[in-house]
């Protein structure tokens, strides 16, 4: 298509819309476009009214769009595309039916650029259905090889969002921004699993698990088509190949490295070449390399482009390609030995859970990446048959114990014996928890069938009050089990139990405790029956007991009481005090006060062991009158201790008398107040000691 300059100046100018573009419907047009060798994607939409295209075109190794807005203008050869400022872009013609786009691209000056092709788009579907499709794609559950690999074809031609409907652009960025990743790790993990699984035997079996996993391997199976430039994509591929070549290697089928004729073509797809990389493209792990087998190699690269990078790699790497595959031969005799082991809980504790240590490790020069990957997943499957069997061995242990053997509050710490230290080892770990929760199992049933007991006991126990006693006032005790307190549940389930029977044996030994009480004699010296002792707080403070509490507190205190005025009365009648002293006061001196009631010292003094008596001297006018106090002996000792005190009517206050002075003391008094202080202390109900 060849335009003069005239001629498109003023075809920019004119403000007739072209008709071959109103002729065709709006769409969309997809293909691409190849300028100075580099091959660009492009993504058109077409709108008949104002014969507008929106053109977006970018690079496929980049990730952002450019954009033009352009008009068509009608020329004798078909459509230039210009922007609005008149310069000339494309130069287009619609195909048949208008299912195509011819074009080639342009210079400012509208001439065809010479160092780009000639194009052809499509005409495809809306990018909304085209994403959509999209869409269904990364929400598959455990997507295959064939869905990666059509998503991964699909991502690199994706078309921009800008083409979308004004209000869905957004929400569909987000919605791609988290399913797209999210699809991969998936992809990864299932392949992970179908390789780690999929059967190795017979021959038929083994061919098909390599077919799959060079599938999965593939350079262009990576979100942006390059496992050159995604370093995740390009680790899931070296993880599909080392799967599958250490379970044939197990299996003693080694896997064969790829092709040697192709290595070159494979290495010339990677822009940076490694270890890993030139692993990939040999198509074998390092670990299987041996002296001739990199020999080999070696030689095969002189010949690629990058030969004498990849001389150097291995030149340098040898070394440690040497020690991995050392390092990979001792863990695959060490996978034999532990494979080889009984299936016991010794086994599994001794072999910390079929897992080597780190010491052991570091003596060997191994990386716990290799020991993961050789001992790790592939044991996995005996580690679980073996865990199992240790699981089963402890809960035999458990299931033979009783309390006798294994008291609940060392349930735990059998544990400790039985599986040993976890910290840091996963499978120990997972075992000790197993192990935990049989204890606490242990513990549980073990509380459970000791409270059934007592239950079985208190409903067969007499209701009476000597049976509550006998039976923990049928409440649950606890002392069965060494401290452990149960459930809330379990409580309510026990008294639930045994509410009947409680309220009946309360009911009865309610009324056993009132005729105790009413027939017990004040003045008996014998030790008090059980029954008779019940007030002095033996009886829990249990609401359900609380009648036959309260029924032990009133008969105490009245059975006290009589024991009290019986003491009194026959103190009176010891003391030797006439009717009218008796019942008069008395002060601690004539102008004090505070005088208190001589029947009530006699009384209070007896209740505290303490005899106070009345003696007199002389006779008629010359008679008077003492008050003594006779203290109770010191342990140990027989000698008398007394205080006598010589007491006075006062004057104009008929029946009260006061101390006028102490008169004698006998034996060794030592108190720890003033003597004068006694009277008024006893008689006032204190403790005098």
């Amino acid at each position: 298509m060849n335009f003069s300059l005239k001629a498109l100046v003023v075809l920019a100018m004119s403000a007739v819309a072209s008709g071959e573009a109103t002729a065709f419907d709006a769409g969309f047009f997809k293909g691409s476009h190849v300028c100075g060798g580099v091959s660009t994607l492009d993504d058109w939409e077409f709108r008949p009214e104002g014969s507008a295209f929106d053109v977006f075109f970018r690079k496929t190794n980049a990730s952002s769009f450019q954009k033009l807005e352009l008009l068509a203008q009608d020329t004798e050869g078909g459509l230039i595309l210009v922007d609005r400022r008149g310069r000339p872009w494309v130069a287009v013609r619609f195909g048949q039916n208008g299912d195509s786009l011819q074009g080639r691209w342009l210079t400012g000056q509208g001439k065809p650029q010479a160092d780009c092709e000639p194009f052809t788009l499509s005409r495809s579907e809306s990018v909304k259905a085209r994403i959509d499709r999209l869409f269904g794609l990364l929400g598959e559950a455990r997507p295959s090889v064939e869905t990666a690999r059509t998503v991964a074809g699909e991502q690199q031609t994706l078309p921009p969002f800008d083409l979308l409907p004004d209000l869905d652009q957004q929400a569909y960025r987000q919605r791609y921004a988290e399913a797209a990743p999210t699809f991969w790790r998936r992809f990864y993990d299932a392949e992970r699993k179908r390789l780690a699984e999929l059967p190795v035997d017979p021959p038929a079996a083994r061919a098909q698990v390599v077919e799959e996993m060079r599938a999965a391997t593939s350079p262009a199976l990576a979100p942006d088509g390059s496992l050159d430039r995604n370093g995740a994509a390009r680790q899931a591929a070296l993880e599909f190949l080392r799967i599958v070549a250490d379970r044939l290697a197990a299996s003693g089928q080694p896997l064969e490295a790829l092709p040697g004729d192709t290595v070159c073509e494979r290495i010339a797809t990677f822009g940076y070449l490694d270890i890993e990389r030139l692993e990939w493209a040999v198509g074998l792990p390092v670990e299987y390399w041996d002296r001739p087998f990199t020999e080999d190699l070696l030689r095969k690269a002189q010949s690629c482009k990058d030969g004498r990078t990849v001389v150097r790699l291995l030149s340098q790497s040898y070394p440690d390609i040497e020690k991995r595959r050392k390092a990979a031969l001792w863990l695959r005799e060490e996978r034999e030995r532990f494979l080889a082991l009984p299936l016991t809980l010794t086994s599994f504790r001794e072999t910390n859970g079929l897992q080597l240590g780190g010491e052991e490790l570091r003596r060997n020069g191994v990386t716990r990446m290799a020991h993961d990957r050789f001992l790790g997943a592939p044991l996995d499957p005996r580690r679980t048959e073996m865990e199992q069997a240790a699981a089963r061995e402890l809960q035999e242990v458990f299931g033979g114990d009783s309390l006798k053997s294994l008291p609940l509050n060392e349930a735990r710490s059998q544990c400790d014996r039985l599986v040993g230290t976890q910290w840091g080892n996963e499978a120990l770990s997972r075992l000790y928890k197993t192990c935990t929760g049989m204890a606490e199992d242990y513990v549980a049933k073990s509380v459970r069938q000791v409270f059934q007991e007592q239950a079985g006991r208190i409903e067969a126990a007499p209701k009476t009050f000597a049976g509550l006693e006998a039976n923990n006032w049928f409440l649950m005790g606890t002392g069965d089990v060494r401290g452990i307190y149960p459930p809330t549940a379990l409580v309510t389930e026990f008294n639930g139990k045994v509410a009947d029977a409680r309220a009946e044996a309360v009911r009865i030994a309610t009324g056993e405790v009132d005729k105790a009480f009413a027939a017990a004699d004040p003045s008996s010296d014998a030790p008090a029956s059980g029954i008779l002792q019940c007030g002095r707080g033996t009886i829990p403070l249990h609401e359900s007991l609380r009648p036959l509490v309260q029924a032990c507190q009133e008969g105490s205190r009245a059975l006290a009481a009589r024991r009290d005025e019986l003491r009194c009365q026959e103190a009176l009648k010891a003391s030797g005090g006439g009717s009218g002293l008796l019942e008069a006061a008395l002060r601690p001196k004539a102008a004090a006060g505070n005088s208190f009631r001589v029947r009530q010292l006699v009384c209070e003094a007896a209740r505290q062991k303490v005899t106070v008596t009345f003696p007199t001297s002389g006779m008629l006018w010359w008679s008077k009158q003492y008050v003594e106090a006779r203290l109770p002996a010191e342990r140990g000792r027989d000698q008398v201790r007394a205080l006598r005190w010589l007491i006075e009517p006062v004057a104009d206050a008929k029946g009260e008398w006061a101390i006028s002075r102490l008169e004698s003391k006998t034996g060794e008094v030592a108190l720890p107040f003033p003597e004068d202080s006694l009277l008024p202390c006893l008689a006032r109900q204190s403790l005098c000691r």
